[in-house]
């Protein structure tokens, strides 16, 4: 018993042993930035940014060049027949034209300002989707060690088992007890090994997901647990940890200056729509070269501003307009949505942490009792030669509540990652800063 306590012990240590102040977050911020949901989003801001640059370039300067000429294939006319400038019938000018917007009531400018926010939404998108994506590896992670631990004790009560359903054997064969103690022991062996390979088909899945999706062997698990290990240790230290903080407000700025930008994005629209039924001054320069084949002698050069100004378009910058001030309301709703959505995340969370204690303060009694149980059945065994099967069964109960407490840890630390990634302060916590 001692021996199998030790062991478990060990592995714990070993599984989440950190070095305080060094642990390695590159592996950590890679694998995530390498995940596809969040090289798409990168790819969004990559589009957006030029999508900005576009505006920018549509409002400058723009030179044109073309030719304009008349090579006859087929004619009747008469050879004394002239263009009216005195040039040949057969011609190819050159036409060179420059023209620059020189006011438009701020059109662009606000069409600008409206990419731009959306671009600032953008990258807090991708701090979203990176810190969720992060949340992922780490409960992943997290839930591959729990699940070691486990599968080791449970392999300890597998070869205990065994080793009892053997000595029972040889008790029924020298006529003490009955053929159903053998076959009530081998039921239970056939529990734990069902148990066994139900973990271990979970712990496989675990492992697929960490290969294929962010790039992990196993061996890097090691330092991605040292990370978690270190991010506990810094919020029980603080004082941040679930427990000491599910009765407080949760925050989600990020998400909430997503929306705001988006606002700000639509009003800009609206001002760039409105804009458009002012006035707008352009600036033309045509330079023409007269045939160009002949030379450059004969050219001619002129400009002038024009203004233009819409006086009726059915009604349709109207119902843009309405279009995007719905939008704008439609945000608002969203913000009513993710209020909700919060909250009731936020109250799954706290029934989660209440329940785990509520189960970690009763294994941690069932424990004892348990112990002192399976002390009784010795001692009683010692004098009488029989209850064999009834220590078995005492012993298995006291092995499923030490899993339950040698699990409780790594619950506890799920349920951090997830409270710190609803308040969406997961990145800060564990000092990743995405950069892109």
């Amino acid at each position: 018993m001692i021996n199998k306590t030790l062991i478990l012990i060990s592995i714990v240590v070993i599984s989440t042993f950190s070095f305080a102040n060094a642990t390695d977050l590159s592996l950590v911020s890679s694998s995530v930035s390498k995940h596809p949901s969040v090289v798409e989003k990168a790819n969004e801001i990559t589009l957006q940014g030029i999508s900005v640059d576009q505006i920018l370039a549509e409002d400058g300067l723009k030179i044109n060049l073309s030719t304009n000429g008349k090579l006859p294939i087929k004619h009747s006319k008469g050879l004394n027949l002239s263009r009216a400038d005195d040039l040949d019938r057969d011609y190819m000018d050159g036409v060179v034209t420059f023209s620059k917007n020189l006011y438009d009531f701020g059109i662009n400018d606000y069409k600008v300002d409206a990419e731009k926010s959306r671009k600032e939404a953008l990258k807090l998108e991708y701090f979203q989707v990176f810190e969720v994506t992060l949340q992922k590896l780490l409960n992943t992670v997290n839930d591959v060690a729990k699940s070691n631990v486990v599968l080791t004790d449970l392999e300890l009560s597998i070869a205990m088992v065994k080793v009892s359903i053997d000595k029972i054997k040889r008790r029924f064969t020298s006529g003490i007890g009955t053929v159903m103690d053998v076959r009530q022991a081998q039921l239970l062996l056939l529990d734990l090994e069902t148990q066994m390979q139900t973990l271990q088909r979970d712990h496989n899945t675990k492992l697929v997901i960490l290969r294929d999706e962010f790039g992990l062997a196993q061996s890097d698990l090691r330092i991605v647990n040292q990370t978690i290990d270190q991010f506990n240790k810094v919020l029980i230290k603080t004082r941040q940890g679930v427990g000491s903080m599910i009765s407080k407000a949760i925050t989600y700025q990020r998400s909430m200056q997503i929306i705001d930008l988006e606002k700000s994005a639509l009003n800009s629209q609206i001002k760039s729509l409105k804009s458009e039924n002012m006035p707008q001054l352009n600036a033309t320069i045509t330079g023409i070269a007269y045939d160009v084949t002949r030379g450059l002698d004969e050219y001619e050069l002129y400009g002038g501003i024009n203004l233009s100004m819409p006086l009726f378009d059915s009604g349709l910058s109207n119902i843009k307009q309405r279009g995007l001030t719905h939008r704008v309301k439609v945000q608002s709703d969203i913000l009513g949505a993710l209020n909700q959505d919060k909250s009731l995340t936020l109250n799954k969370l706290t029934k989660d942490y209440k329940n785990l204690q509520i189960e970690y303060n009763s294994a941690l009694q069932k424990q004892v009792n348990l112990s002192e149980k399976l002390t009784q059945l010795t001692q009683r065994m010692a004098v009488v030669d029989e209850g064999l099967l009834t220590k078995l069964q005492t012993q298995l109960q006291l092995d499923k509540t030490q899993r339950d407490i040698l699990a409780y840890p790594y619950y506890m630390q799920s349920l951090n990652i997830d409270y710190w990634s609803l308040n969406e302060q997961l990145l800060e916590k564990i000092n990743i800063r995405p950069t892109h």
